[in-house]
């Protein structure tokens, strides 16, 4: 099998579903914490993520590296 029979054979995802994978992991990305923390200030999230600092850290990310691989690869396979 060539490598462009491959690529052909993978199904093309739509161009936005690439961008919202990547701005997911724009706003996931663990640096963005102390600004959540910031704008949450006052609420019962904000006391979440100030009584919870290290739980909250791994979760975002968590979801930052998971938000980042399927952004990569759906711009790969998009047209």
């Amino acid at each position: 099998m060539d490598k462009s029979d491959s690529a052909e054979s993978r199904p093309q995802l739509p161009r936005w579903r690439a961008y919202t994978w990547g701005v997911l992991a724009a706003l996931t990305c663990p640096c963005h914490l102390p600004v959540l923390a910031a704008v949450l200030a006052g609420t019962t999230a904000g006391a979440f993520i100030g009584d919870h600092w290290g739980v909250v850290a791994v979760a975002l990310a968590a979801q930052f590296f998971l938000s980042l691989a399927r952004a990569i690869r759906a711009f790969r396979s998009s047209p």
